[in-house]
Protein backbone atom coordinates (compact mmCIF):
# COMPACT_ATOMS: atom_id res chain seq x y z
CA UNK A 1 0.00 0.00 0.00
CA UNK A 2 3.31 2.18 0.57
CA UNK A 3 3.59 2.47 -3.25
CA UNK A 4 0.10 3.61 -3.86
CA UNK A 5 -0.27 6.54 -2.18
CA UNK A 6 -2.46 9.21 -3.37
CA UNK A 7 -1.45 12.34 -2.36
CA UNK A 8 -3.29 15.95 -2.01
CA UNK A 9 -1.50 17.10 -4.88
CA UNK A 10 -3.52 15.31 -7.57
CA UNK A 11 -6.84 16.47 -5.74
CA UNK A 12 -5.27 20.37 -4.92
CA UNK A 13 -2.60 20.96 -7.50
CA UNK A 14 -0.16 21.56 -4.64
CA UNK A 15 2.64 18.77 -3.84
CA UNK A 16 2.20 18.60 -0.31
CA UNK A 17 2.72 14.69 -0.13
CA UNK A 18 -0.06 14.18 2.69
CA UNK A 19 -2.53 11.42 1.77
CA UNK A 20 -5.74 12.84 0.25
CA UNK A 21 -8.18 12.76 2.95
CA UNK A 22 -10.75 9.56 2.39
CA UNK A 23 -13.73 11.81 2.70
CA UNK A 24 -12.50 13.53 -0.96
CA UNK A 25 -11.89 10.62 -2.13
CA UNK A 26 -15.16 8.98 -1.27
CA UNK A 27 -17.32 11.84 -2.65
CA UNK A 28 -15.16 11.83 -5.78
CA UNK A 29 -15.53 8.16 -6.46
CA UNK A 30 -19.13 8.45 -5.54
CA UNK A 31 -19.72 10.91 -8.93
CA UNK A 32 -18.34 8.79 -11.11
CA UNK A 33 -19.96 5.89 -9.59
CA UNK A 34 -23.42 7.15 -9.52
CA UNK A 35 -23.19 8.65 -13.42
CA UNK A 36 -22.50 4.82 -14.29
CA UNK A 37 -25.16 3.65 -12.38
CA UNK A 38 -27.50 5.91 -13.99
CA UNK A 39 -26.24 4.58 -17.20
CA UNK A 40 -27.00 0.76 -16.54
CA UNK A 41 -30.36 1.97 -14.87
CA UNK A 42 -30.98 4.25 -17.44
CA UNK A 43 -31.93 1.87 -20.27
CA UNK A 44 -34.31 -0.04 -17.57
CA UNK A 45 -36.34 3.15 -17.12
CA UNK A 46 -35.67 3.30 -13.45
CA UNK A 47 -34.30 6.61 -11.38
CA UNK A 48 -31.80 6.07 -8.90
CA UNK A 49 -34.60 6.78 -6.65
CA UNK A 50 -36.88 4.27 -7.78
CA UNK A 51 -34.31 1.75 -7.40
CA UNK A 52 -33.66 2.98 -3.76
CA UNK A 53 -36.98 2.36 -2.84
CA UNK A 54 -37.10 -0.77 -4.82
CA UNK A 55 -34.00 -1.83 -2.63
CA UNK A 56 -34.95 -1.39 0.52
CA UNK A 57 -38.75 -3.13 0.01
CA UNK A 58 -36.27 -5.86 -1.26
CA UNK A 59 -34.15 -5.66 1.98
CA UNK A 60 -36.41 -4.99 4.62
CA UNK A 61 -39.77 -6.46 3.36
CA UNK A 62 -43.43 -4.57 3.19
CA UNK A 63 -43.11 -1.44 4.61
CA UNK A 64 -45.23 1.22 5.79
CA UNK A 65 -45.56 4.53 3.16
CA UNK A 66 -44.29 6.85 5.15
CA UNK A 67 -41.58 5.00 7.11
CA UNK A 68 -40.05 3.98 3.34
CA UNK A 69 -40.24 7.64 3.15
CA UNK A 70 -38.09 8.14 5.90
CA UNK A 71 -35.56 5.13 5.36
CA UNK A 72 -34.76 6.01 1.80
CA UNK A 73 -34.52 10.00 3.02
CA UNK A 74 -37.48 11.36 0.25
CA UNK A 75 -40.21 13.64 1.35
CA UNK A 76 -43.39 11.84 1.34
CA UNK A 77 -45.19 14.32 -1.15
CA UNK A 78 -41.87 13.20 -3.50
CA UNK A 79 -42.40 9.59 -2.58
CA UNK A 80 -46.16 9.38 -4.06
CA UNK A 81 -44.87 10.20 -7.72
CA UNK A 82 -42.09 7.76 -7.58
CA UNK A 83 -44.57 4.82 -5.87
CA UNK A 84 -46.96 5.55 -8.58
CA UNK A 85 -44.43 5.13 -11.07
CA UNK A 86 -43.38 1.86 -9.79
CA UNK A 87 -46.76 0.94 -9.27
CA UNK A 88 -48.15 1.27 -13.04
CA UNK A 89 -44.70 -0.44 -14.30
CA UNK A 90 -45.97 -3.32 -12.32
CA UNK A 91 -43.12 -3.55 -9.60
CA UNK A 92 -44.45 -2.80 -6.11
CA UNK A 93 -48.27 -3.44 -4.97
CA UNK A 94 -49.81 -0.74 -2.64
CA UNK A 95 -52.43 -2.03 -0.03
CA UNK A 96 -54.03 -0.67 3.28
CA UNK A 97 -52.89 -1.19 6.65
CA UNK A 98 -55.60 -3.77 7.98
CA UNK A 99 -54.98 -2.26 11.43
CA UNK A 100 -54.95 1.08 9.83
CA UNK A 101 -56.74 1.92 7.03
CA UNK A 102 -55.07 5.54 6.61
CA UNK A 103 -51.64 3.64 6.44
CA UNK A 104 -50.36 2.25 3.06
CA UNK A 105 -48.35 -0.94 2.94
CA UNK A 106 -45.64 -0.86 0.06
CA UNK A 107 -44.77 -4.64 -1.25
CA UNK A 108 -42.51 -5.29 -3.91
CA UNK A 109 -43.69 -7.35 -6.99
CA UNK A 110 -42.49 -10.62 -8.26
CA UNK A 111 -41.56 -7.85 -11.40
CA UNK A 112 -39.70 -5.82 -9.46
CA UNK A 113 -37.58 -8.75 -7.82
CA UNK A 114 -36.96 -10.11 -11.41
CA UNK A 115 -35.63 -6.38 -12.37
CA UNK A 116 -33.69 -6.44 -8.88
CA UNK A 117 -32.19 -9.38 -9.91
CA UNK A 118 -31.14 -8.25 -12.99
CA UNK A 119 -29.90 -5.28 -12.11
CA UNK A 120 -27.63 -6.50 -9.43
CA UNK A 121 -25.96 -8.71 -12.32
CA UNK A 122 -25.52 -5.63 -13.95
CA UNK A 123 -24.51 -3.63 -11.15
CA UNK A 124 -21.62 -7.04 -10.52
CA UNK A 125 -20.21 -6.19 -13.82
CA UNK A 126 -20.08 -2.19 -12.52
CA UNK A 127 -18.23 -3.20 -9.59
CA UNK A 128 -16.14 -5.43 -11.80
CA UNK A 129 -15.01 -2.39 -13.70
CA UNK A 130 -14.64 0.26 -10.88
CA UNK A 131 -12.88 -2.26 -8.42
CA UNK A 132 -10.76 -3.93 -10.75
CA UNK A 133 -7.59 -2.40 -9.35
CA UNK A 134 -8.10 -4.26 -5.99
CA UNK A 135 -8.15 -8.07 -5.40
CA UNK A 136 -10.91 -10.27 -4.60
CA UNK A 137 -9.59 -9.73 -0.37
CA UNK A 138 -9.53 -6.01 -0.81
CA UNK A 139 -12.69 -5.68 -2.66
CA UNK A 140 -14.07 -7.66 0.45
CA UNK A 141 -12.68 -5.24 2.72
CA UNK A 142 -13.58 -2.48 1.15
CA UNK A 143 -17.42 -3.72 1.01
CA UNK A 144 -17.39 -4.19 4.83
CA UNK A 145 -16.10 -1.16 5.75
CA UNK A 146 -18.08 0.63 3.43
CA UNK A 147 -21.04 -1.31 5.05
CA UNK A 148 -20.13 -0.16 8.60
CA UNK A 149 -19.69 3.46 7.48
CA UNK A 150 -23.34 3.60 5.98
CA UNK A 151 -24.40 2.08 9.03
CA UNK A 152 -23.28 4.49 11.16
CA UNK A 153 -24.45 7.34 8.70
CA UNK A 154 -27.79 6.11 8.17
CA UNK A 155 -28.53 5.85 12.25
CA UNK A 156 -27.14 9.45 12.62
CA UNK A 157 -29.15 10.29 9.97
CA UNK A 158 -31.94 8.96 11.97
CA UNK A 159 -31.81 10.27 14.83
CA UNK A 160 -30.80 13.89 12.93
CA UNK A 161 -33.43 17.01 14.00
CA UNK A 162 -32.91 18.08 10.06
CA UNK A 163 -35.18 14.90 8.93
CA UNK A 164 -32.62 12.95 7.55
CA UNK A 165 -29.37 12.69 5.27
Amino acid sequence: MDRLRVTLDGMTGTDTGQQAPSSLLIAQLARGTRRRIEQVVAPIGLRPRELLALQHLREWGPSAQQALADMVGIDATNLVAILNSLEDAGLIQRSRDRADRRRAIITISRGGERLLADLDRALGQLDDEILAPLTRSEREMLNLLLTKTVMQMGSECASSPYGGC
